[in-house]
């Protein structure tokens, strides 16, 4: 294996709980795999100090430039990139296929050292639980990103909650009075489909984290987790439940409006998910609590409209207030289920009915014929 900035024969270092290899011309070190992870669990039981006399990385060579590494990884020949590891720093990089991590001489030591901590100059100067918190900021994101894929993975158990309803009792538009083709309906579906085709990648970022939100942290995701899905069945779900109540709520209260309720009362539903368990580290996505929201301004503006549902494949019309009394009592028997924002369902549907009933009351928007 050879260094990706200087093309140098790798050494293997053999430390105590971790392995790695380093550039005896640049000083630079690698750490293939989880290797540095296991290297930052040594913090909790050594001081900053130690831990840096320690580090394979901890000090510079004398005379040898910093260059910035351009090779490939050394250990598979994949591209490496810019990783923040923890606190907002870009300052390793990381093989986009193995995950190794490839540090400059004196890294961790510039890590501690941007910690809210800018200016100071010497090591000496430094908290010796400084290093401990940007090592727990990085094994806490690495916890996330496990976190996050668990939740977009739908087992056979999780598939066959979500495939069940497919052929019984899923609604279907009967908006056929319409004054105006449903456009911002048909552009959030459109939308949502995109984004889990061209840009999968950025849904952890996207994802509402309860924690996080609960601490007043990376609030915008009330809004970017409504736009990301677990995979296609959780897509094509929620997207017929939305054609199938969009399109009226839509005509009754035009189509910006429409949009500003949709997006205002899905992050309503996203933080009554994150306030019912507010510890959790678990990521949240998916737009199911705005069209909850959605669903809940159906029920009180068309009650009595009736809707066409699939029983024992064969399609029948009931009315709205049987067919959303049906649903939101499943979610409410549902609240044990895993993988289901139930809390985002409720607070949505609820929030959604309240802002209808203020639509209604004071008889704002277009109303349709039945």
């Amino acid at each position: 294996m050879r260094c990706p900035q200087c093309d140098t024969l790798l050494r293997v270092v053999e430390e105590e709980a971790f392995s790695a290899l380093l550039c005896d011309s640049c000083d630079g070190v690698f750490y293939p795999g989880k290797e540095f992870g296991k290297h930052l669990e040594l913090v909790r039981t050594r001081s900053f100090k130690q831990l840096i006399e320690d580090s394979p990385a901890a000090q510079p060579a004398a005379g040898r430039a910093r260059r910035k590494p351009s090779g490939p990884c050394p250990a598979c020949g994949a591209k490496m990139k810019s990783k923040p590891v923890g606190f907002d720093s870009n300052i390793m990089l990381a093989c986009t296929r193995c995950g190794g991590l490839w540090a400059k001489p004196g890294q961790i030591e510039d890590v501690a050292r941007s910690i809210k901590v800018p200016r100071l100059r010497s090591i000496d100067q430094l908290p010796d639980d400084m290093l401990d918190r940007y090592a727990q900021g990085l094994l806490d994101e690495d916890r996330q990103n496990a976190d996050f894929e668990r939740a977009t993975q739908f087992g056979k158990q999780e598939l066959a909650w979500w495939a069940l309803p497919i052929f019984n009792f899923m609604p279907m538009s009967a908006a056929d009075d319409l004054r105006r083709i449903s456009f911002a309906t048909y552009g959030l579906m459109a939308l949502n489909v995109m984004l889990l085709i061209f840009a999968r990648s950025l849904f952890p970022e996207m994802a509402l984290v309860p924690a996080e939100v609960t601490k007043g942290l990376r609030l915008h995701t009330l809004v970017t987790h409504q736009f990301a899905h677990g995979g296609i069945l959780h897509l094509l779900y929620n997207m017929w439940f939305l054609r199938a109540f969009g399109d009226r709520v839509e005509d009754r209260l035009g189509p910006w409006w429409y949009l500003v309720v949709y997006l205002a009362l899905g992050s309503v539903a996203g933080l009554a998910h994150a306030y019912m368990d507010p510890h959790s580290s678990v990521p949240c996505l998916g737009a199911s609590g705005a069209i909850s929201a959605i669903m809940g301004l159906y029920l009180v503006l068309f009650p009595t409209f009736m809707v066409r549902v699939v029983v024992l494949f064969r399609t029948v019309r009931v009315p709205a207030v049987l067919h959303l009394t049906i649903w939101f009592t499943v979610q409410v028997l549902a609240q044990s289920a895993q993988n289901i924002a139930v809390a985002a369902h409720l607070g949505g549907f609820l929030a959604g009915a309240w802002v209808g009933g203020v639509v209604r009351i004071w008889r704002l928007g277009h109303r349709s014929a039945r």
